[in-house]
């Protein structure tokens, strides 16, 4: 289903990186964005583009009480949102998971995975008025339990990956994040409300440029945020129920063993599929 009238988004971690390309590529088409920042009145990149088709709201993941104001403003704002794109994100400490911090552990769980959530039940009402009525959860592959047997069985990539033998707080949320998925996927389907997750692929951003530690043989992150925008909001555009509890990477990817031209896998599939790379085709 490709995105031809005023449909409303709303954008979590919209203030910057991955968040921000979004809003700047939904208002370049024509669509309703409603951005949500922690902090609204410091993010400058928003207010200067504000228009009349895009709503500033603030919005802290880790604050329930600024949650709940968010989707209440809204409601008098906006009569639906169309699609909820959980975009927001942290990476949190990539030290040896033996030696994780438990604290920032438990911060980052509570923000990618419980904010996430917090997020998608304040936000039902309004996606239950929309035409399109899509939650877009934003994942990993990294949270492959399959990627991790492949890395555990080869001792020169594992010792190399700093995402094999670290970052354990990161891999969980989105191991987590791929089940929160399914579940709401079987919830909500009968309601008509699509549920996916997707992965943008590793992208040149503030999170991706410091988690650029050895990957997959590269020295850091290749795919601009621009191009992995595009690729995302094609997932977006084609998420309709029948695709509802998919993992979608990014289209023009290939995953290893698969082919370059498979789409999708349910999401608690993405445990046994191994690891994938990204090939831009622009």
């Amino acid at each position: 289903m490709v995105n031809t009238g005023e449909t409303t988004y709303l954008v979590t971690g919209a203030s910057r990186g991955i968040g921000l390309e979004m809003v700047k590529q939904l208002l370049a088409r024509g669509d309703v964005v409603v951005a949500a920042a922690r902090k609204s009145a410091k993010a400058t990149n928003l207010q200067a583009m504000k228009t009349d088709k895009l709503h500033v709201i603030e919005l802290d993941v880790e604050n329930p009480t600024t949650i709940q104001a968010a989707a209440a403003a809204l409601k008098r704002d906006v009569p639906c949102v169309d699609v909820l794109i959980n975009n927001l994100g942290v990476l949190g400490s990539l030290e040896r998971s033996s030696e994780a911090d438990l604290e920032d552990v438990a911060w980052v769980l509570k923000v990618n995975v419980l904010g996430t959530l917090a997020v998608t039940q304040a936000m039902l009402p309004l996606l239950r008025k929309g035409g399109k009525k899509v939650i877009v959860n934003t994942s990993s592959t990294l949270g492959s339990i399959g990627n991790k047997e492949l890395l555990l069985a080869d001792d020169e990539a594992r010792r190399g990956n700093a995402f094999a033998w670290g970052a354990v707080a990161y891999n969980m949320s989105k191991a987590a994040m791929n089940m929160q998925t399914m579940s709401l996927a079987a919830d909500l389907k009968d309601e008509g409300i699509t549920v996916i997750s997707h992965c943008p692929g590793w992208v040149i951003t503030d999170m991706g440029n410091s988690g650029a530690e050895p990957f997959d043989g590269k020295a850091g992150p290749e795919l601009t945020v621009e191009d992995s925008v595009r690729y995302q909001l094609k997932n977006i555009d084609g998420a309709d129920l029948s695709k509802t509890g998919l993992f979608l990477p990014t289209p023009g990817s290939a995953c290893r063993g698969k082919g370059a031209q498979h789409c999708g896998w349910h999401a608690t599939d993405i445990a046994r599929l191994g690891t994938f790379w990204w090939q831009p085709t622009f």
